[in-house]
């Protein structure tokens, strides 16, 4: 492959990550209305994991990387960590395929052993 045709293809994976995370954006926001009128504003670790499934609360509670906004951004709520509605609703839709740039946005970094499952 040339230079020119390098420069092409790297082109086109910048537009194509741009175009999935609008994607998911969108995905968000159709989610979003259906169960907001059931989802509370604000939502500690049991409440979040309860709605995402997946691994044990012990394993969210242990990884914070796996947590909300990887145990960012949250406030606190009757003196626990509380993530708000949109931060969660956004939360749900990350496996770990996604954890290695979902991580990123929030400036945390993953063990390697969930690198090795993240794009």
């Amino acid at each position: 492959m040339n230079e020119k045709e390098n420069i092409v293809l790297q082109g086109l994976k910048i537009e194509l990550a741009a175009i999935t995370a609008e994607i998911q954006k969108l995905s968000i926001k159709v989610f979003s209305p259906r169960i907001s009128a059931e989802v509370p504003e604000w939502l500690n670790i049991e409440s979040a994991v309860a709605l995402k499934g997946g691994a044990a609360l012990s394993t969210y509670r242990t990884r914070l990387f796996l947590q909300p906004c990887c145990g960012r951004n949250y406030k606190l709520i009757g003196g626990r960590k509380c993530w708000s509605r949109a931060d969660v609703l956004q939360w749900l839709l990350i496996t770990d395929a996604d954890l290695k740039k979902y991580a990123e946005e929030w400036g945390v970094k993953i063990p390697s052993n969930y690198k090795k499952r993240s794009a």
